[in-house]
């Protein structure tokens, strides 16, 4: 071919690009339409819930609807976890299935707008604070965002907020790549352009949740009823908006995966006002506000809610329990939710009175706890698993109010074992002990009530040789425990060596 003909040839080539159906294209799913979440508990959680650590985790499954293009494509789901484990993540429904994953870091921020920006033009305007004039002017980033900014602009290179007025950048358009939301993309190939169902399953961190117990007791005192709460805490900037919650009881085999860190953050500014930098100590500006993208606000509406409809019993999951919120919740960004996780009335119970003593040595007479002890059983209304959560007890008044007995906390207990809850103490129940001789100690107790008191006294650690005078003692998770029972005005005594 003569070099004339091979150049037209080129040309040509080069003038026609491939196919638009070999061409990639980027298709965003804004937010899903549906979502269930199911939030495990933190291995160790106690006490109350600190939404800047939380040590649960969360199964979050999303139902997105897609347009997809034949061809190659991204698909963009905006709007997951940011505590996002992207390894975890589990996509069904895409009719070619997924070629490539990725965790997008880079999210909208005063810090990612200068760095997308650099070598771009912006407006700076700066404001007079004894005027309260301001001057706007076009300024080029030439480097940032850390340790500080600096602009060129008409009058030479200069620091951000380093010339003691007030000072703002506007920014013509969001660079390329960022993204207000978190964002997990996918590579996949459609055979031919559909409307696809895709169902989007991804473990997150930043999830928690308590049990939190109310008991009240009935004017008779001799049943109660029991209600518990379910506090979902969810640390993540996302909300859950009408989302099916489920909460699973029970320890998982879990190992420890490191934390998603976002390519984003404040912008924290720093100069060196005028002098030499050897003899004047370094001015740091207070970080800039970060960027919040907000919604429009709903109006609170006046009709109120219907009442809850009661919650399920628990579903068995393996080894694990699964409790289902019966009606669909919104789980605000790093904030928490209350529903209903169980409610039953008439619970027969036993007040009994504790005290746990070492093996040995001396005591003065003491204070006893006031428990309602009661069996987890159908027949005692009960009979489901309860997990471990805080317990607060009330007595119902003849007159309708509620007196606050005592708080506590309740560990996780199964169907058919006992359990208790604390209601206060009582001065009237004392225990004392004193050493008789090397090993050898007594325990008395006495009962100043108009009412016979029974006892439960744990004696010892776990696994410690208790020998009572009299009969052996129960072993009560493993302890050696004297559970006598003192009339009114009486009192008792137990000789025992360790």
């Amino acid at each position: 071919m003569r070099p004339g003909r091979f150049s037209a040839a080129l040309l040509v080539a080069l003038a026609c690009p491939p196919p638009a159906a070999a061409q990639e294209r980027v298709v965003t799913s804004a937010a899903p339409e549906a979502i269930a979440l199911t939030v495990y508990r933190a291995p160790y959680g106690d006490g109350a819930i600190d939404l800047r650590w939380l040590d649960g985790f969360a199964l979050v499954t999303e139902t997105r609807h897609v347009r997809l293009p034949r061809g190659p494509a991204t698909l963009r789901f905006e709007g997951v976890a940011e505590g996002i484990v992207p390894v975890s993540a589990v996509i069904d429904g895409l009719p070619g299935g997924v070629v490539e994953k990725n965790r997008d870091a880079r999210l909208l921020s005063p810090a990612s707008l200068v760095d997308g920006t650099l070598g771009r033009q912006v407006t700076l305007t700066r404001t007079d604070p004894a005027t309260g004039r301001k001057v706007s002017e076009q300024a080029r980033i030439v480097a940032g965002p850390r340790p500080g900014v600096i602009l060129q602009t008409a009058s030479g290179i200069e620091a951000l907020r380093c010339s003691g007025l007030p000072e703002q950048l506007t920014y013509a358009d969001i660079p390329a790549g960022l993204s207000a939301k978190p964002v997990l993309s996918v590579a996949t190939v459609s055979p031919q352009p559909r409307t696809a169902t895709v169902r989007l399953s991804y473990l997150t961190s930043n999830f928690d949740w308590r049990a939190s117990y109310v008991a009240t007791v009935a004017p008779d005192g001799r049943t109660l009823d029991l209600f518990a709460w379910l506090t979902l805490a969810n640390g993540n900037p996302e909300p859950f908006p009408t989302a099916q919650v489920s909460a699973v009881t029970g320890r998982l085999n879990r190992v420890g995966t490191p934390r998603f860190q976002q390519a984003a953050g404040a912008l924290s500014l720093s100069c060196y006002p005028l002098g030499t930098t050897s003899d004047i100590p370094k001015k740091v500006f207070e970080p800039a506000e970060e960027i919040v993208v907000t919604g429009a606000r709903m109006m609170a509406m006046a009709v109120a809610a219907p009442a809850p409809p009661p919650p399920p019993p628990p579903e068995d999951l393996g080894d694990l329990k699964l409790y289902r919120v019966p009606e669909r919740v919104t789980v605000s960004a790093r904030g928490q939710k209350q529903v209903a996780l169980l409610a039953r009335t008439g619970v027969p119970f036993e007040r009994r009175y504790r005290f746990t003593v070492a093996a040995g040595g001396t005591f003065a007479p003491s204070p006893t706890a006031v428990v309602l002890a009661m069996r987890n059983r159908k027949d005692a209304q009960l009979g489901l698993p309860l997990p471990a959560g805080s317990t607060a007890t009330y007595a119902a008044r003849p007159d309708g109010d509620r007196l606050l007995l005592g708080t506590g906390k309740l560990s996780d207990r199964a169907e058919g074992e006992r359990f208790r809850i604390a209601a206060g103490t009582s001065t009237q129940v004392l225990v004392e002990q004193a050493s008789a001789a090397p090993k050898e100690a007594t325990i008395r107790v006495t009962n100043a009530t108009p009412s016979a008191a029974t006892l439960d006294i744990p004696i010892g650690r776990a696994g410690q040789t208790i020998e009572a005078d009299g009969k052996p003692l129960e072993q009560v998770d493993g302890i050696a425990t004297w559970s006598p029972t003192v009339p009114p005005g009486g009192s008792a005594e137990l000789r025992y060596r360790f």
